[in-house]
Parts: structure tokens; sequence; C-alpha cells
């Protein structure tokens, strides 16, 4: 089932003191369009990941060819998590004004040129120049992806699916990611894992002109809408955010850089940032003006619940992988491309979990779902650290890759359901803005925070790295208990999302 053939309505919100009319046009898609739009949305998710994946693997061979100093070695990673991270708000602001379609498109476009510069990159700064510029331009499509998935499907397991389509492209975008990267890490190259990229981003972007839904006709001018964006709140959240992820970055690729005077001053202007950021929203929100997430929305503990979950649960993800890929290689010494096909389990295990959300989120209490997912998903990093590597695959890696996407995979549909019935009808971009930040976020302080402990308790072990690994695999685990306890008391008055009638 496509958009619904609805007649025109007008829905009438308040924006500080103002009624603002939001003529809602909704044009009907052939079947055939609304399942391209899923392919193309779905697609970029896909591609987003895919990028990190072959830089997961090939990083060691890009460097070499690139002659990447070492100090530098993670940069190209950091970069680009730095840039999306800090422009995912404003750019959801800004496609719930200018238009979401327009956004996606043009980011989706300049992804496809930045994906392909990257490929043609001929020394290590030109690389970081370029994923930075990539960063920002996936930071344009995801937010968008969200709204414009809402405007496809109407409420109910049309838009479910869509979501757990989207759902599917995270992980088995990575997973691809870390196959391609090795096969042409070791074969002809790891420029055509990019080169290929970029084609089909092409593709979905020219199937996307034919098959996204068309702007919704807004009856306010320009100008005006763009007063009603809270550019200051945004800009606060979004240095906070690039400072934070700086750092992060720093400290992921040495513990010791915690001492280092200008990381103890970048951190903490990024924390005292957002305390400010709290106040400023609030005091918008108290004198009826634009907020860019209002404090109020925070007084809704299912919304909460769902940050701190989804913080909690990208945060364990990335850093498994990241360790795992670790693990596979420097314990275990599998070569990348061995490595890499090791997380099959991962990409089968995440397109079955979300086929089955997609048909049963509107029928399991929300609660129940992502709390018994979240019990299967804990059983991996405690697996991966009480393995003992002579036991080969079979007998505890491939039982952790199996169930490590269960969890994120159901989560990520069931909270992009809530985090986008949370906000107003015309802010749906700002909502996906606000779920991939989170997300985002918790990216980065998984893996650095997880980075640090393993580095200092493989210094302290007399080098054992294996030790520093199993450290992390414990801190996974601790996160993921957290996970289990914010879903039961957070979520079990959730009820039903994903319903008809929402």
């Amino acid at each position: 089932m496509s958009q619904t053939q609805e007649t025109t309505v007008q829905e009438t919100m308040h924006h500080g003191h103002e009624m603002v009319s939001i003529p809602q046009q909704p044009k009907p898609l052939s079947r055939a369009q609304a399942v391209t739009a899923v392919i193309a949305l779905s697609g970029v998710s896909f591609l987003n990941t895919t990028g990190s994946g072959i830089l997961t693997v090939a990083l060691p061979v890009m460097s070499t060819s690139l002659s990447l100093p070492t100090n530098l070695l993670l940069w190209p990673a950091a970069v680009y998590a730095l840039a999306a991270g800090c422009t995912l708000l404003t750019f959801g602001s800004l496609a719930d004004v200018v238009g979401d379609r327009r956004i996606w498109l043009t980011g989706s476009t300049l992804f496809a040129v930045f994906t392909l510069a990257c490929g043609l990159a001929r020394t290590g700064t030109q690389l970081i120049v370029f994923r930075t510029l990539l960063g920002i331009a996936v930071a344009m499509c995801l937010p968008c992806a969200v709204s414009l998935m809402t405007r496809t499907f109407p409420p109910g397991r049309s838009r479910n699916l869509g979501f757990a389509a989207m759902g599917v492209g995270q992980p088995l975008g990575y997973s691809i990611g870390l196959i391609l990267g090795g096969i042409f890490a070791d074969s002809i190259g790891w420029r055509y894992g990019y080169y290929i990229s970029a084609i089909i981003n092409v593709l979905l972007s020219i199937l996307a002109f034919w098959s996204l839904p068309a702007e919704v006709t807004k009856t306010e001018p320009l100008v005006k809408g763009l007063k009603r964006i809270d550019w200051v709140g945004a800009l606060m959240i979004g240095v906070s955010l690039a400072l934070l992820s700086f750092v992060l970055a720093q400290i992921t690729e040495s513990y010791h850089n915690l001492g280092e005077t200008y990381i103890i001053v970048l951190f903490a202007i990024s924390i005292i940032l957002l305390p400010t950021f709290v106040l400023w929203v609030g005091w918008q929100e108290k004198h009826g003006r634009p907020a860019l997430i209002p404090n109020s929305l925070w007084r809704n503990t299912i919304f909460s619940a769902t940050c701190v979950i989804v913080f909690f649960a990208w945060a364990v993800l990335n850093a498994l992988q990241y360790f795992t890929s670790l693990y596979f290689q420097e314990v275990q010494h599998h070569s990348a491309f061995s490595s890499s096909l090791m997380f099959l389990p991962m990409v089968v295990a995440g397109a079955i979990t979300n086929v089955f959300t997609g048909y049963t989120v509107d029928k399991v209490q929300v609660g129940v779902l992502v709390f018994s997912s979240a019990l299967v998903s804990t059983a991996s990093p405690i697996l991966m650290a009480l393995v003992n590597p002579s036991w080969g695959y079979w007998r505890g890696p491939f039982v952790a890759m199996l169930l490590s996407p269960v969890h994120s995979d159901v989560l990520f549909t069931v909270s992009n359901l809530i985090i986008s019935r949370a906000y107003p009808g015309q802010n749906q971009a700002l909502a996906g803005a606000v779920f991939n930040s989170v997300s985002q976020v918790g990216n980065s302080v998984g893996l650095a925070v997880s980075a640090a402990i393993a580095a200092s308790v493989t210094e302290h072990s007399e080098n054992d790295t294996l030790k520093g690994f199993q450290a992390a695999y414990w801190l996974m685990f601790a996160a993921m208990g957290v996970v289990c306890v914010v879903s039961y008391f957070g979520l079990r008055d959730g009820g039903y999302v994903g319903k008809k009638n929402e």
C-alpha cells in the first residue's frame, strides 16, 4: 500500500504565539514508486555504512597507498562521524522548512560525488577532506529519510516495513563494506570499493527523482519558515557535538591523549555547552519561541527511554564490530578477507530480524519487543569476553555474530516510530535528525571508551592484546545491562507502535 489518498487537510500547529497552517497534500504514489522510494532511501542508509566497512578493513593498505601518517590513521573515519554528527540537527530543521525531498536529493547527489572523490584521492589529506564533505552530505540524507518514509506510507504495516528496510541497510552495508574492503584490498585495489559505491549512489539518486513523494506545498513564505528554526540552539549543540566527536576520536587513537591540555579544554567546552543548550531551549519554549529539542519532550518517559536505549545500543554495536574485526585479525591471525566473511551471520540475522520486526511491531508491546531483543544481544559481548581463541570460529564468535544485530535492528524500526510520533507532523525530518544524532554520539562514545579501556588493560598486562579486548567486551556487556534495565522499566507502559490509527 502506498501513500494515503486523503483529501487536503489543514493541520494547525502552535509556533510560539503564532498559528501556522500547514497544508497536507499527499499525492498518491503507485506501488512501483513506493517500493522504489524504499529502495532509494534504504540504499543510501546502506551506502552510509558501506564506506565505513571498507575503511575498517582496508585502512592499513590505504594508509600506505596515500602516505597517511600514523598519527592521522583514524582521522578518515573520525572526521566523517564528526561532520555528520554536528550537522544532522541543522539539516533536519532546514529540511522541514525547505523541503525534505530537495535536501535529500541534494545530499544524495553530493554523497555520490564525494564517494567518487574518496576513490580518486591521492594523498591522506585529500581523503580526510573528502570524508569530511561526505559526512556533511550524508547528514543531509539521514534525517530526511525518516520524513520521506512517513510521507510515502500511512501509519501501519507498510510504514513499519519501510522503516525495517532502512534498518537492514545499516548493518548490511557495514558487513558488505567489510567484505568488499577485504576483497579489493587483497586484489584489484581498495579504490574500487568507492567507485562501485559511487555508481550505486548515482543509480539510487536517479530512482529517487522519479519515486520520492512530491514536496508538500507550504503556505508561509520561505523567509518566515527559516525564522522558525532555532539557529542558536542548532549552533550550540552542533559545536558541542563537533568538539565531543574530536575529543573522542583523539581518545580512540590513544587514551594517553586524555592528559593533553587542549583535549581537556575542548572536552570541558563541549560538556559546558550541553547544559547551556538545555537552558536555552527551555527559555525559548517558556517564551513561546522555536526550540530545537523542547525540554518538554524529555518528560515523555517513552521518548527519553528510547533515546537512552539507542545511545547505548549503538555504542555497543559499533564497538563490538570494531573489536571483533581486530580479534579475528590480531588474535586469531585471519586475513582481512577471511575476517570480513566471518561477519556474514550478522548480515543474515539482521535481515531476518528486520523483516520479523516489520510484521510484528504493531502486534507486540514495544517494551516486550525491545527488552527481549536486548536480552538476546546481551549474549554477544559476554561470549566474546569468555571465548578462547583456540576454540576457533564456530564455538563462540559465530554465535556472537548471529545474535549481535538482533536488538539494534528491532530498535531501529521501533525507535524511529516512537521518535517520529513524538514530533509534530511538519517536523519529521527533525525527528529523524534526533534519532541519528543520538545513535551517532553513541557510536563515537562507545568506540572511544572501549578503545581507551582496551589500550589501558593491554598496556598494564604486558601487552596482552587479548586481555585488552576482553576488557572492552565486558564493558559492552555492562552497557547492554543498562539497555535491558531501561527497556524493562522505561518502555513497560509503551503499549504498541506502528498501528494504522496512529
